[in-house]
């Protein structure tokens, strides 16, 4: 991150959820608490989310997606504060405005933003691009601040409440908080996070282990997370003899065994965690899946340890364990003959360090 007094950038990493997503999301985390595990991640060698917001003299907010090639001028106060639309590219910009209580009266912003990942990925993108794009809002304005990850979490799900988006809080920590980490809240209104993170040995051994079995492959099919999360919400309120619930309570379990696993570097385990959690997601909503990610998971069954959709599922990107080095490389020779729009993607651990 670079700051001066009239410009900020902030540059964010992705994040692959390994464990007890779901357990995040309100009103789920505010019955039950939560615990997800997850890893901070580079693609293709770079952090490929970025937000840059630079004053103007000119009372207004020029807004650009570079990744979208729009751009945008807003002048007046409903073009900020009035009702979002989720499918308005610039939704996002305009929440982070209101709930930052940002007013022309302090001056014109131009605001620049970019998240070079596959759209729909299931990386957290919305999220972590919601992330820095409040931390620099805050920044231009006190260029002396620090906002905790803390305070940047819950702006942000303060952002998707204002964009009627909903979601919950580990796709903008699992990037705020660099490596490998268990995020764990209690039962409650105010979601205050813990966060445990691997040693540096352990995680360099877990970095190596992806390096040498690790595959990142986009599905080449795109999905809204908000259609999944209407259906584990909905399943979740109807509770069906008390099934939610237990899958909820489950998903904290694993997530926390799989913490536990990685810090004895019992890779059998986490593998064993991660297939579960795949399947606690299609319990949750069977919309996490669809016959074409079902046709290329089966496709790669014969080198695979562990495999799992990124994020709410549905499409978008598919994080396996192979069974060696050898079974990665064929898979990942298979994988992309599938055709379809897929790819597989260089990723990396990002330690921060």
């Amino acid at each position: 991150m670079t700051a001066a007094a009239d410009s900020v950038t902030v540059e964010r990493a992705l994040r692959i959820d390994l464990a007890g997503g779901w357990s995040d999301t309100p009103p789920i985390c505010n019955d039950c608490g939560g615990a997800v595990l997850n890893v901070a991640v580079t693609l293709e060698s770079r952090r490929p989310v970025c937000a840059r917001v630079r004053r103007l003299a000119a009372r207004e907010v020029r807004v650009e997606s570079v990744d979208l090639g729009k751009t945008a001028t807003l002048t007046r106060k409903s073009d900020i504060y009035g009702a979002k639309d989720p499918h308005d590219w610039c939704a996002l910009v305009k929440s982070a405005l209101a709930v930052t209580g940002y007013t022309f009266a302090e001056g014109g912003l131009d605001i620049r933003m970019s998240a070079d990942v596959p759209k729909g990925s299931g990386m957290g993108t919305s999220s972590i691009l919601g992330s820095a794009l409040l931390e620099a809002l805050l920044r231009i304005r006190d260029p002396q601040a620090a906002p905790s990850p803390q305070r940047i979490g819950e702006l942000t799900l303060a952002l998707e409440r204002e964009m009627g988006t909903g979601g919950g809080w580990q796709d903008q920590l699992g990037a705020l908080y660099p490596g490998v980490k268990l995020l764990e809240t209690a039962p409650g209104a105010a979601q205050t996070f813990r966060v445990r993170r691997l040693d540096a040995r352990a995680e360099a051994d877990f970095a190596k282990f992806l390096r040498d079995r690790g595959v990142l492959y986009f599905t080449g099919q795109k999905r809204m997370a908000r259609n999944v999360l209407r259906g584990v919400l909905a399943f979740y309120a109807r509770n069906p003899e008390g099934i939610a619930a237990a899958i909820v309570a489950t998903l904290k379990r694993d997530a926390r065994a799989g913490f536990a696993a990685l810090r004895r570097r019992d890779w059998a385990k986490f593998g064993a965690v991660v297939n579960a959690y795949w399947l606690n997601k299609k319990a949750l909503d069977p919309g996490s899946t669809n016959p074409n990610v079902e046709m290329i998971i089966a496709r790669i069954a014969p080198w695979t340890d562990a495999v799992t959709l990124t994020g709410a599922g549905g499409g978008g990107f598919l994080f396996a364990l192979a069974k060696s080095r050898a079974a990665r490389a064929q898979m990942e020779k298979v994988l992309a003959s599938a055709g379809n729009g897929g790819r597989c993607y260089r990723f990396a651990v990002d330690t921060g360090r």
